[in-house]
């Protein structure tokens, strides 16, 4: 979290060296709980600043090099330990105004205090404390996006298989190298908000086909409330609690949404595919908001896509396979100068330029690394 030393730095003019260590997760974000940290000595590509993106709610990158290969799907590249990241980071200025007014705010409260009115008192102390707050939720913001920015990059990742980056500065991409019939694959039975649809076959069939490439079954399910709402409208399920079936259609005039019977709704329909399967799956609908400049209108950007189920390998399996300390994958933090060397998200604060303005900083040096893509498919379950 953002530390909460600092405040009488406006008035010393020191400079802050890494006053954020920790890594904590966001409680709407899973990413790191599939692709969690990994600190490393230090980065391939150094990056430089790139100013802008203030509006949006995921932090904008920054690259020295554009075109610098941040991935390589490379067994001998993975086994050196060989690590890409990107410096993600967000300032906030404050004009020289807003110092002084905060500064000769606080010598106030701090000198006179007691030969103050409690009139006078207040009002100076509203000043202190509004300032104060103000900080507080620029230091919350600018964290949250760059915990927004990594959960989109390895949700990005594992849902599509490859990032993908353009910010009209920088643009790169990263391939992970999941083959192309396993990325967006339509169910063998078709899509999931039929009548027809076979979501249990559908997931068995996936299983064999990578048990059979692979030796490894996928047995963990990332999946959006709306593709397990559609499941339970399927005639096998209806047939499964009792509902007369009759060419694919229920022959009950009743509407299967009002039966009411027990265990029959979508996180039924879930619990018996998991049972049937063995694939455990988590429901995952978070976004992130960002908002034009100009406009008062948010939009909710979904991290990832509410058609598509992904699958993923079993650790135990993998474990068979690879004993590496990356595994199936981590999210790589390296450190930073401003972190005093250590990995994570770091601080900074300049008053160089204006001794009398103030620039507050967040970043954090990290990038996902996703050795075993090929473990990991994706079916496009709903239109």
């Amino acid at each position: 979290m953002p530390s909460s030393t600092g405040l009488d730095r406006l008035v010393r003019k020191e400079v802050s060296l890494g006053a954020i260590r920790e890594k904590p997760v966001p409680q709407n974000h899973i990413g790191l709980k599939y692709v969690p940290w990994k600190d490393v000595e230090s980065d391939d590509v150094v990056f430089q600043y790139i100013k802008g993106g203030l509006q949006e709610g995921l932090a904008p990158a920054r690259a020295e090099d554009a075109e610098a290969e941040l991935a390589q799907k490379d067994e001998l590249a993975y086994g050196s330990g060989r690590a890409a990241v990107i410096d993600w980071s967000l300032k906030d200025k404050y004009a020289p105004s807003d110092v002084s007014r905060f500064r000769d705010a606080l010598l106030i409260q701090q000198e006179i205090n007691g030969t103050l009115t409690s009139l006078n008192f207040n009002m100076v102390g509203r000043t202190v404390e509004d300032f104060q707050a103000r900080l507080a939720r620029h230091d919350a913001l600018r964290r949250r996006k760059l915990d927004n920015r990594i959960e989109w990059l390895i949700m990005t990742g594992l849902f599509v298989g490859s990032i993908a980056y353009n910010d009209g500065k920088i643009k790169f991409t990263v391939n992970y190298g999941r083959p192309g019939d396993q990325t967006a694959v339509t169910p063998a039975s078709g899509l999931w908000n039929t009548t027809t649809c076979d979501p249990i076959g559908d997931l068995l069939a996936v299983q064999d086909l990578h048990y059979t490439r692979y030796g490894v079954r996928p047995k963990r399910g990332i999946i959006s409330q709306k593709a397990v709402n559609s499941l339970w409208k399927s005639s096998r399920f209806l047939a499964a609690v009792g509902v007369p079936v009759v060419g694919g259609t229920p022959s009950s005039p009743l509407d299967p949404n009002y039966l009411g019977l027990a265990g029959y709704n979508p996180q039924g329909a879930l619990a018996i595919v998991s049972q049937a399967t063995g694939i455990q799956f988590e429901i995952y609908d978070a976004v992130y908001q960002t908002r034009a400049i100009g406009s008062a209108t948010r939009v909710n950007n979904r991290f990832t896509d509410e058609r598509d189920v992904l699958l993923l390998p079993d650790m135990g399996d993998l474990a068979d396979i690879d004993d590496t300390e990356l595994g199936f994958g981590k999210t790589l933090t390296a450190p930073h100068p401003e972190g005093n060397w250590q990995p994570g998200y770091y601080e900074w604060e300049d008053e160089t330029k204006d001794p009398w303005g103030h620039v507050r900083g967040t970043g954090v040096k990290a990038f996902p690394v996703l050795p075993y893509m090929e473990y990991t498919e994706t079916l496009r379950v709903l239109p």
